[in-house]
């Protein structure tokens, strides 16, 4: 059974508790666990897997398709090929099309779909901004609009380096500010956070 992403281009690679690729679409397919050609990425290792899922972006979809048993794959440009298979307690992939109908394979490869619901809108839109004190980053994502996403709505529009990754997910803000010397124009912001990682960020407009 196929998933309506084939010769659709990948946009994004997002992670906050799963990996999603993101499409030009707007269809998302979102994994708990999942292999990137010889890499096998779970709770353990997201932060290799957002790297080694980063490698497709721009690149097209050829073919995705599932079985039966809840196992699914996809191929990316002929260079890449991505595999989900069942796990035995938790979800293990689910495919959210453009218009909000949902395809999930559950624990033990068990199937199922929903229709569209019937609102269905892009959600609330994110506030380019400083977060507030506390607020604590919910979402990394790579490739286009790439941006570190605070609990508080608030969002910095800018490709964070992956290998600093895991010192911002899920870290929450100690601090933030208007910067005005040290490394930092009067125009850029300072978000520090929990982990001791300072993100220097100039905003599209301040």
């Amino acid at each position: 059974m196929k998933l309506a992403v084939g010769q659709h281009r990948v946009s994004r690679i997002l992670l906050d508790f799963d990996l999603t690729i993101e499409f030009d679409n707007h269809a998302t397919v979102s994994f708990s666990e999942v292999t990137i050609d010889d890499l096998t990425v779970d709770e353990d290792n997201q932060f290799e897997g957002l790297r080694a899922l980063a490698a497709l972006h721009g690149l097209v979809c050829e073919d995705a398709d599932y079985d039966e048993n809840g196992t699914l794959r996809m191929v990316f440009d002929g260079e890449h090929a991505v595999l989900a298979r069942p796990r035995e307690e938790v979800e293990s992939w689910e495919f959210c099309a453009p218009d909000g109908s949902t395809v999930l394979c559950g624990p033990d490869g068990v199937v199922e779909s929903w229709p569209a619901p019937e609102h269905h809108g892009a959600g609330a839109p994110t506030v380019e901004g400083l977060p507030s004190i506390g607020a604590t980053v919910v979402r990394l994502s790579a490739g286009d609009d790439a941006a570190v996403e605070f609990s508080d709505g608030r969002t910095l529009l800018f490709e964070l380096p992956l290998d600093s990754g895991y010192l911002v997910l899920r870290e929450s803000v100690t601090w933030s500010s208007a910067a005005s010397e040290g490394d930092a124009t009067a125009e850029d912001w300072v978000v520090e956070l929990s982990s001791g990682h300072v993100i220097f960020y100039r905003p599209r407009t301040v």
